[in-house]
């Protein structure tokens, strides 16, 4: 159960840091010494996710805000009142501002206890909320170098034009990862770094781990590594805290199906299959799907076609058919302009308007709930010249 305490009173703040200790089950993320404004409380929450507040009651002016503003915005958050000695009339303003608790020092054990017990109940049935979180898109390439790297990066780039937008890309190729070259962008700190804090992550560690570039925020993948490096189970925290902190994640994978590809494919919101019309890209895509199928992810996965050309041997059409899933979205192969913009570490002008259809249709709710014909629907219409035995 994590806690945000919100006490100017050192010695009621310190009294319940110290009894809080001994409970494995309580873990005060963010002590705070100042009762927050409403931009700033709303902020902390999103990074810290806390699933009750402790509020001391010696300023009821500020408590009452602090409370008022958790029934608008964090409703299903508890929150539980502090106070230096047991007087009715707090008691009856805690009842009024709908606090949980009445807590008063010294923090009897029996009493904390029972009082987390009563909590951790109610957050069982009633899970603390945090409101929106940010959605998180892996690109995934159907083989090396059909340009999931250069996709995400530009799609970044366009997210970040957005108003009131935050925007983290992040590399997950930890052999190979292009995205910092991309952004002519060198960091000490890498995702591994990350992986190895997650347990540890704040507001103050992140802005060391991330590098910006613009108005986005780069996750870098770093030097190649020689031994297992990220382990899966240190992945989902890093994700997490992404959620809280930006409005779009973008993570940039390599194209082997490793343990760590699986895990961040399983907590993304889409997964965006690159592929190109090369008959080597096709195939290896069409495998990939029929993996994701295995996991139950065709519904969150969309395919992207990159580098059409006029004179494509294969139609669009025949390529749903041989990969098996509908194309998303298509962009143009414009091999001098990427090349040139990646020296500059700018956006591509001549992807830019397919970047920028991508990006919105993302944004439309009915683009992205149609229907799209059954995955083994389309086996039956590959084209037996671009058949794979």
């Amino acid at each position: 159960m994590k806690a945000i305490l919100i006490s100017p009173n050192a010695d009621l703040r310190g009294a319940l840091e110290k009894a809080a200790g001994s409970y494995s089950i309580l873990h005060i993320t963010k002590s705070l010494d100042t009762y927050p404004d409403d931009a700033l409380f709303r902020h902390l929450v999103k990074v810290w996710a806390p699933d009750v507040v402790f509020i001391s009651m010696e300023d009821a002016e500020a408590a009452g805000r602090i409370s008022k503003q958790m029934d608008a915005e964090f409703a299903s958050m508890q929150r539980v009142a502090l106070s230096m000695a047991e007087d009715p009339s707090v008691f009856r303003f805690a009842l009024h501002l709908r606090m949980a608790e009445l807590l008063v020092p010294p923090f009897n054990e029996d009493q904390l206890q029972a009082t987390l017990v009563r909590l951790a109940e109610h957050l069982a049935i009633h899970p603390a909320s945090t409101g929106t979180l940010g959605k998180v898109y892996a690109f995934v390439p159907s083989k090396g170098g059909v340009g999931a790297s250069t996709i995400a990066a530009n799609a970044a780039r366009a997210f970040a034009q957005a108003p009131a937008s935050k925007v983290l890309l992040a590399d997950f190729d930890i052999s190979s990862g292009m995205l910092g070259f991309g952004f002519n962008a060198e960091h000490d700190y890498s995702i591994n770094d990350a992986a190895k804090r997650n347990k540890e992550l704040d507001e103050e560690t992140w802005q060391r781990l991330v590098k910006k570039a613009g108005s986005v925020d780069l996750l870098l993948s770093g030097a190649p590594i020689m031994d297992e490096g990220i382990a899966a189970q240190q992945i989902p925290p890093v994700l997490d805290f992404a959620r809280r902190t930006y409005s779009v994640i973008g993570v940039d994978l390599s194209d082997t199906f490793d343990e760590r590809a699986l895990v961040v494919m399983r907590e993304a919101n889409e997964i965006f299959l690159v592929t190109t019309p090369d008959l080597g890209a096709l195939r290896m895509a069409r495998l990939k799907i029929l993996a994701l199928r295995r996991h139950e992810w065709e519904d969150k996965t969309r395919l992207l076609l990159n580098r059409v050309t006029k004179r494509m041997e294969l139609s669009v059409d025949e390529v749903e058919a041989t990969v098996g899933l509908p194309v998303y979205a298509t962009f143009p192969c414009e091999y001098a302009d990427i090349t040139s913009s990646t020296r500059k570490a700018e956006a591509s002008s001549k992807l830019a308007p397919s970047i920028k259809q991508f990006v919105e249709k993302l944004g439309n709710p009915k683009e992205a709930k149609k229907k799209h014909t059954r995955f083994i629907e389309r086996f039956a219409m590959v084209p037996a010249r671009y058949g794979f035995n």
